[in-house]
């Protein structure tokens, strides 16, 4: 009985230590959550005089936003960074420690689309969720940005979904925009679909993976089809999921990167534990609604010609948005110029995975310096 007591003293002790112990690094977040936006600071610690960290939930044609904007000295060129998905936001500070923010050379500006990102919530109806009013916000944004920065014009950049988003706003005002940056082109995802899943059915296969081989069955081949045990965004899911497995986005989250993440200043308390912890495809609801709108996009036929540069960043080894798909549209597709960056071994996040050749290609290519 007594080896029991003690027993029992020294868990009673052990689990008194981890509750201390994971009330000290929640009240060190707290503390380093304050919703503030960290500054560029010189090397004396002062802020840099002509520079800009700021966000704020701004009412985009009646609905709010949560739009950050960053940049070391206004003066450099804005650009404007549309998110993939749909309803998939990247954390700013997710760019920053990954080493691939490109503040020091543009302000930028990260844009959370409706339907998703942080401003989110109930009072948005589903009804207003669409391609039509996203692409709508987006040119609102864009001009917003012009007039703020005072620039003729504004460089977009486009994130999987978000290069879709990105080419019908470039489609419908040509004008607010220097150049076109795609990275992972959705290009016609019914086709990428297509062969994305035979990329996933084969690797299956290869390593005798039975039980991705029965989800893979049991989903059916694309286009999915709503049956007894998955939605079609369910489908989606599982294919996702597989095709993750074997052509994984090379990020590495190690120890020092998720605490970064957790000790920076730009988002509260409660922020931190929502986009951080959350997965963004499920919690926000754009994912879902606007996966049908997404299956029909097809670039090809919609939008044969764009009247600014392209420029087209894709990993040969890419199937989320097949690379093969992209390469047919940018083949295809009419513009004033237009230049093909392919990363080689480089899967569906080529400027994580080769942040400093996504760097160059801005620095000597887009803005030739």
């Amino acid at each position: 009985m007594k080896i029991v007591k003690k027993i029992g003293k020294w868990l009673l002790v052990l689990v008194g230590a981890l509750i201390a112990f994971i009330l000290v690094v929640l009240l060190i977040i707290k503390i380093n959550s304050s919703g503030e936006e960290e500054p560029f600071l010189d090397e004396k610690g002062n802020v840099l005089p002509n520079s800009i960290a700021t966000h704020e939930d701004m009412t985009i044609n009646g609905v709010q936003q949560r739009v950050t904007i960053r940049g070391k000295d206004k003066s450099n060129p804005v650009l404007l960074i549309v998110h993939g998905g749909p309803g998939a936001p990247i954390l700013p500070v997710i760019y920053k420690l990954s080493g691939i923010d490109l503040e020091d050379i543009f302000t930028v500006c990260y844009w959370e689309q409706r339907g998703s990102g942080l401003a989110y919530n109930d009072s948005v109806p589903d009804s207003s969720i669409t391609l039509n009013h996203i692409v709508d916000d987006g040119l609102e944004l864009s001009n917003q940005l012009k007039k703020t920065f005072k620039k003729d014009k504004i460089y977009i950049e486009g994130l999987s979904w978000g290069t879709a988003v990105a080419a019908y706003m470039v489609q419908k005002q040509p004008e607010l925009y220097h150049a076109y940056i795609g990275s992972g082109l959705m290009a016609n995802l019914s086709l990428s679909e297509e062969l994305s899943y035979e990329f996933a059915m084969s690797e299956s296969q290869k390593h005798n993976d039975t039980v991705s081989i029965n989800q893979l069955k049991q989903i059916g081949r694309p286009p999915y089809v709503k049956n007894s045990k998955n939605t079609v965004a369910e489908a989606f899911e599982i294919e996702r999921q597989i095709v993750m497995k074997y052509a994984p986005i090379k990020l590495d989250t190690d120890f020092n990167f998720i605490k970064s993440m957790f000790l920076d200043n730009g988002l509260t308390f409660k922020e931190k534990f929502t986009d951080m912890i959350n997965s963004p495809e499920s919690y926000y609801p754009a994912a879902k609604i606007l996966l049908p709108t997404a299956i029909d996009m097809n670039l090809m036929r919609d939008i044969p010609e764009l009247k600014v540069p392209v420029y087209i960043l894709q990993g040969d080894n890419d199937h989320f948005t097949e690379t093969p798909v992209a390469k047919m549209y940018f083949d295809s597709i009419i513009a004033p110029s237009k230049k093909w960056f392919l990363f080689e071994n480089g899967t569906h996040g080529v400027q994580i995975e080769y942040p400093e050749k996504y760097r160059s290609i801005y620095i000597n290519e887009i803005l030739g310096k």
